[in-house]
């Protein structure tokens, strides 16, 4: 279930061509939400074609008006006025909903784009999360996504409307004069292939913005995230000055990439200035032999943009989905990475489980093993402590419990069946954590709590915190249990921060507990409560004790100590102290020999 850090991935498809993003199933999947607003786009597109028809009854009204000049009847002049009248009335109404529909089409695929994105990412195995610094996700569902927004929504529109709109005007100019006609279909396709210039500068430009964009996430989001951090080591300087050399960074890119645009733009628009000067002068030589009327060269200049726009159009939309391609690269990356597998499996049934390793070997990165070849059993509703040196592997037999990870070799069982046989989601609802790395959301006290159990009643919430030893402090908050505490908790110390998390493990009424250093943060006397308590709310659960302060796991059935990922020492608490082992060499430098002498 491991996942290949993001870099690596993005590596692999950066010579991916323009075109075929149109045949990618992550482009085709984005579509496919932009299905559900259908009908948004069908009106979208009704009401530009409406403006277009607008504009050619514009210049036909035009032609017929300047044909007639100077001897215009005063009826007719009437007539003429009324139509203009209306038609810029109908081109109020139809850009005030063409853009209405528009912003309401915009937000609601962005948004259902968002959601989509965060599901995904919710539902990505943790090695994701563990090998992508956070700001890559945060880069996703802002600045990625709104790059490929503007291709999604924008665009697509104009390439449905345009092409119709191309076809009537070119046909009507066809009528105006076959040659003027000609000269204005010709100016689009010039102005597309123009496109070509500095294309490949013009993407890596591209590419070089975004990875500045990147860094700046990257830069902003750590150092707020460890502003306690910052502060205490007085970094300020230190992330003003990468800061600086991201602003030189970003500011040359930028400059770069609007040289470069504005290049192209002056190049594009060249075909676009020879055709309305040949146009021009051909017209008036035209008009001059009596070929045309005056009205014919005024719809000629009025519908030439018109024409041309869907080529100029096409132009543009090469060049965004070029930045589209760089910049939402990660984002289609990421859409196609394989989700958790959460509901294939039987349920675990609710009864405390017994647990078993059997020659379990994992790592996380090759030819350097984190656990191997250990084995142990925990029969069901008992507690087995987990002891060893930082590093030994104590947390990752948990996560291979919590299938984060799967092992690479041997067999986990839980009641005797492989581990695997088990729905993911079915092995998690019945577990609860305390881990000594506590995350609180930003909200109240009691929605922190109601975490371990959503929906729970308020009865239910103040009986963990009473057991969990919170409640004192949670009562002397100015709103007791509806007290904000801020974004990561940061209005509470440590120790209530722990509480809170035991309240979680609490409320959740799980029939397997892990402890990993639960009483790092609590003084002696709560934690002596916490251990009294325990035995109330967790006696009938399987527990796992991870733990370096040894006075947690006094009342463990089992211990196991590990160290480089093997099982050194296993046995009941006074059978490794009699040992004189490694676990003995540990209780010693934290209890001396007062066990030794109450035995």
């Amino acid at each position: 279930m491991s996942t290949q850090p993001l870099s690596e991935i993005s590596s692999s498809n950066t010579r991916k061509s323009i075109f075929s993003l149109f045949k990618d199933p992550t482009f085709l999947s984005l579509l496919s939400i932009v299905k559900k607003y259908k009908w948004y786009y069908v009106f979208a597109v009704g009401s530009q074609l409406l403006l277009t028809a607008l504009a050619l009854l514009f210049a036909d009204t035009s032609r017929w008006l300047f044909n007639l000049a100077p001897h215009v009847p005063r009826s007719s002049l009437a007539h003429i006025l009324l139509l203009f009248s209306c038609i810029a009335i109908f081109q109020l109404i139809f850009t005030f909903i063409n853009n209405w529909i528009r912003s309401a089409l915009n937000e609601s695929v962005v948004y259902e784009m968002r959601r989509t994105i965060l599901n995904h990412l919710q539902r990505l195995p943790l090695s994701f999360h563990e090998n992508n610094h956070s700001s890559v996700s945060v880069n996703v569902m802002h600045n990625e996504l709104e790059i490929a927004k503007n291709f999604i929504v924008y665009d697509i529109q104009r390439l449905i409307a345009l092409p119709i709109s191309f076809l009537f005007v070119g046909i009507y100019l066809l009528t105006v004069h076959p040659l003027l006609g000609v000269i204005a279909i010709a100016i689009g396709p010039i102005q597309m292939l123009s496109s070509l210039v500095l294309k490949t500068r013009f993407k890596h430009a591209a590419e070089l913005q975004n990875r500045v964009t990147r860094d700046v996430f990257f830069t902003i989001g750590e150092t707020l995230h460890g502003i306690r951090e910052v502060k205490s080591n007085q970094m300020e300087d230190k992330v003003d000055h990468q800061m600086a050399k991201i602003q030189r960074d970003g500011v040359a890119y930028n400059v770069l990439l609007t040289n470069i645009s504005t290049i192209r733009a002056i190049v594009k628009d060249l075909p676009g200035h020879a055709g309305y000067l040949a146009g021009i002068g051909i017209g008036a030589s035209l008009m001059a032999s009596g070929e045309i009327g005056v009205g014919g060269l005024v719809a000629f200049i009025t519908l030439l943009d018109k024409v041309a726009e869907p080529f100029t159009v096409m132009v543009d939309t090469i060049n965004n989905l070029q930045r589209s391609i760089s910049g939402a690269k990660r984002l289609f990356e990421v859409l196609d990475l394989e989700e958790e597998d959460l509901t294939t499996g039987e349920p675990l049934s609710p009864e405390a489980p017994s647990i078993r390793y059997d020659n379990v070997s994992f790592q996380y990165v090759e030819e350097s093993a984190t656990i191997q070849n250990l084995s142990f059993s925990i029969p069901a509703g008992s507690s087995l402590a987990l002891v060893g040196p930082s590093g030994a592997g104590k947390s990752t037999i948990v996560k291979l419990l919590y299938r984060f990870y799967d092992a690479k070799q041997g067999m986990i069982t839980l009641n005797d069946k492989p581990l695997e046989a088990y729905a993911i989601q079915s092995i998690r609802e019945r577990m609860a954590l305390v881990s000594q790395d506590i995350f609180l959301f930003d909200g109240t006290v009691a929605d922190n709590i109601e975490v371990g159990k959503p929906g729970a009643s308020r009865e239910e919430i103040i009986r963990a915190a009473k057991l969990s030893q919170s409640y004192e402090f949670i009562e002397a908050l100015p709103l007791g249990l509806d007290s904000e505490i801020g974004e990561r908790g940061i209005k509470l110390s440590h120790g209530q921060k722990q509480r809170l998390s035991i309240a979680r493990a609490i409320l959740r009424n799980a029939s397997l507990l892990v402890l990993d250093e639960p009483t790092s943060a609590l003084d002696v006397d709560t934690e002596a409560s916490f251990q009294r308590d325990l035995g109330e709310w967790a006696s009938s659960c399987t527990k796992i004790i991870i733990a370096h302060r040894l006075s947690t796991i006094r009342e463990a059935d089992y211990i196991i100590f590990i160290d480089q990922g093997e099982v050194v020492e296993s046995g009941t608490i006074e059978q490794l102290i009699s040992l004189n082992g490694r676990f003995r060499s540990y209780w010693d430098k934290q209890n001396g020999d007062t066990y030794v002498k109450a035995i």
